[in-house]
């Protein structure tokens, strides 16, 4: 029995001590991670959430480390703009009062740059193209002053929003014509069915200055090509679900198409070798190299993952290298600044792999990215 007590007056003390300790804990002090100055290998993935795209999601990611540096979310198919500062982040959203049903709502998100935040909003008419994002269905000019973003209704138009007024200030209408080539501060391109290029100018209030529509640079019923170009400085180099190469020149009032050349060899053909997948072409920074995703397949493959890149000399016109990829890429980029990388999603298997570009070695992976779609960076 005096054991026992014994025992009962310890348990006592200890539960005295324990929370006379608890009390003498400072109270928690909530922090706020800041991401500070990007960096050239990270990466901006957009994951569209195929499970339920309700709510997309950007992933940050410092492929260098390969760590997750942080996320933001959108709405319904996201599109994701960087402004040219770093200052700001941008999802162009879409909701619905049932989440995938119900009134429906469109609106540019903004957020903080460094801690991600959410700053405020802006509305735009409920008229943005829902497909699976591309990297020109919106656009941001490159003074950071304008975002424009494209409607399909079914009729085709281009909302314009002044980020520094934080409104939407117009709806210019593209008679067919779709999608934002982002051409200077005041001027963007759209394709249009028969091929050519609608060029819309634009005056310091976001109104159309001019229009004009180019001649077809191609034939969609001979030789179609991907709507997703690469844009270097003011030229566009589109390539062809036929493996052939298009420059168009966006400089002037009016695109003029350059000659075009072909991305294989006769040898190339018979292997059935062609461009493949979402998007498919990257360029360096002085746009010296373009880097193409190569599949090998028939007819209507477009679509069909590629299992190299293929690099090529923007100049001389010629394959210059090949890139095997471990895992099936969906889309790639090269990254910008010293010792830039490219970068190849895999949608099956939810990753990102990164190698030295030109050369091709090997880096790493980054796995756990959802259903991402487009990769984009500083």
């Amino acid at each position: 029995m005096v054991k026992r007590t014994g025992i009962v007056a310890l348990l006592i003390c200890v539960s005295v001590a324990s929370g006379a300790a608890r009390a003498q804990l400072p109270p928690d002090q909530m922090t706020s991670y800041t991401l500070g100055a990007p960096q050239p290998h990270w990466a901006f993935i957009l994951d569209s959430v195929f499970e339920a795209p309700a709510v997309s999601r950007v992933h940050i990611v410092d492929l260098d480390s390969e760590k997750l540096l942080g996320q933001v979310n959108g709405g319904y198919y996201s599109n994701f703009e960087y402004s040219p500062d770093h200052r700001e982040m941008y999802t162009v959203d879409t909701f619905y009062s049932r989440a995938w049903h119900g009134t429906r709502s469109d609106a540019v998100s903004v957020f903080d740059a460094s801690t991600l935040l959410y700053k405020n909003e802006i509305h735009i008419p409920p008229k943005r193209i829902l497909i699976v994002p591309k990297i020109n269905t919106t656009g941001l000019t490159p003074d950071g002053r304008f975002l424009l973003i494209a409607n399909l209704t079914p009729s085709t138009s281009v909302s314009v929003v002044d980020l520094k007024a934080r409104k939407f200030v117009g709806e210019i209408e593209t008679g067919g014509c779709v999608q934002v080539l982002i051409a200077g501060n005041r001027k963007f391109a759209s394709m249009c069915p028969d091929g050519s290029l609608l060029t819309v100018h634009l005056d310091d209030s976001g109104k159309v200055a001019s229009r004009k529509q180019s001649k077809p640079f191609f034939d969609p019923n001979k030789d179609p090509v991907f709507d997703q170009p690469v844009v270097v400085g003011t030229t566009a180099y589109f390539d062809s679900y036929h493996g052939n190469l298009y420059p168009v020149d966006l400089s002037g009032d009016t695109a003029q198409s350059e000659s075009e050349w072909p991305l294989t060899t006769e040898e190339d053909r018979k292997a059935n070798w062609r461009p493949g997948g979402w998007l498919t072409i990257a360029a360096s920074e002085k746009g010296d190299q373009l880097y193409v995703l190569m599949h090998q397949g028939g007819e209507w493959t477009h679509k069909q993952p590629g299992k190299e890149v293929w690099v090529f000399d923007s100049a001389r016109k010629t394959r210059v290298g090949r890139i095997p990829l471990k895992t099936e890429g969906y889309s790639i980029r090269v990254s910008r600044g010293p010792n830039p990388i490219l970068e190849s999603l895999a949608l099956m298997q939810s990753q990102i792999e990164s190698y030295t570009a030109p050369e091709g070695r090997y880096l790493g992976v980054f796995k756990d990215i959802g259903t991402s779609f487009l990769v984009s960076g500083p």
